[in-house]
């Protein structure tokens, strides 16, 4: 029963009692429905979590019109619990997912990532309503390596991450203003960003920031986090996140970007269509821009022109159909 459906029910409930038995006054019944369950120690507890499985797949035969066979799923979990009593509140998500396709007699991913993130807060006692000081702790990595794409194809012998390779750790303590309907936001002036690298190879290279032949670094600066649901019509809801970090230590004005979106379309109880979206920007992450290229000068003579590397803008997404299970 819906929450305006079980309201109308007891209000009709009510007012029949009323005009039935005429004994109980109208003061004491709305004392009564505003008093009930008002305990601020109240332990309220909210879990939400989906596991989804998207399968394709493509096998083709002495086909005239070409193309080739392919098989490809994608796994993702996504799990939150809230835990809230009196004045303080703790909660923690997991988001993973995963994705591969087998085209060419050999696997590359379409989707990896994990990320797990955990808040404790407590709230201001200048006002009811004047938001929360909260610690964040916030770990994101992925699950399997990742290669370098040689004529379309990954070549196994360029690794350019792993497991932990990147693994980011950011602890950040500030300020969360009282949430809107759709949105929260989050502002940390003292933050802590630990990005680790435990391949050996990448560590060598100095990938992902760190010294040549360090596994680590660790940057001191300021975050920022925007989440936004926004329900577009019935059973299609649009959300996103934005993470903001300024390293005050080099280059403060250099912001690290992160920003997710997720269209969910859901059918029905088991199906469901979603549409991610991933934007990121990080100064220390070197990418390649264009490939390295072999060209004969106006002397006719065959020169190799080096590849083109620095920072830019990463893009990713992901359209995905299956199944799907609220837990």
């Amino acid at each position: 029963m819906g929450h305006f459906n079980r309201f109308a029910f007891i209000l009709s409930s009510t007012l029949l009692s009323l005009q039935v038995h005429a004994q109980l006054p109208v003061k004491e019944v709305e004392q009564a429905a505003t008093t009930v369950d008002e305990n601020p120690n109240d332990t309220v507890r909210e879990f939400t979590g989906t596991l989804g499985l998207n399968l394709s797949q493509t096998a083709l035969a002495n086909w005239a019109g070409g193309g080739e066979s392919s098989v490809a799923f994608t796994g993702l979990t996504q799990i939150a619990k809230t835990i809230e009593k009196g004045p303080r509140s703790a909660s923690w998500g997991v988001d993973a997912a995963l994705g591969l396709l087998r085209q060419q007699g050999g696997w590359r991913k379409t989707d990896d990532r994990i990320a797990i993130t955990a808040q404790w807060s407590t709230a201001l006692q200048v006002r009811t309503d004047g938001g929360k000081l909260s610690l964040l702790m916030d770990a994101r990595s992925q699950f399997l390596p990742g290669y370098a794409l040689v004529d379309g194809l990954p070549d196994r012998n360029q690794r350019i991450s792993n497991l932990l390779a990147p693994g980011y750790l950011v602890a950040a303590a500030g300020f969360a203003p009282q949430p809107g309907q759709r949105h929260r936001l989050f502002l940390a002036p003292f933050t802590g960003k630990l990005t680790v690298v435990m391949d050996d190879s990448l560590s060598a290279a100095g990938a992902f920031g760190v010294s040549p032949g360090r596994k680590e670094r660790l940057e001191l600066g300021g975050y920022i986090r925007w989440n936004l649901t926004w329900p577009i019509m019935e059973n299609v809801h649009w959300t996103h996140q934005l993470d903001l970090f300024s390293n005050f230590m080099s280059n403060p004005g250099n912001v690290d970007i992160n920003w997710t979106g997720l269209l969910d379309m859901k059918i029905n109880e088991s199906l469901r269509t979603t549409i991610s979206v991933q934007v990121i920007y990080d100064d220390d992450i070197v990418l390649e821009k264009d490939p390295a290229r072999t060209e004969v000068n106006e002397q006719g003579v065959e020169v190799t022109i080096p590849a083109r590397l620095g920072p830019g803008t990463q893009f990713k997404e992901v359209l995905s159909v299956g199944f799907a299970y609220s837990l």
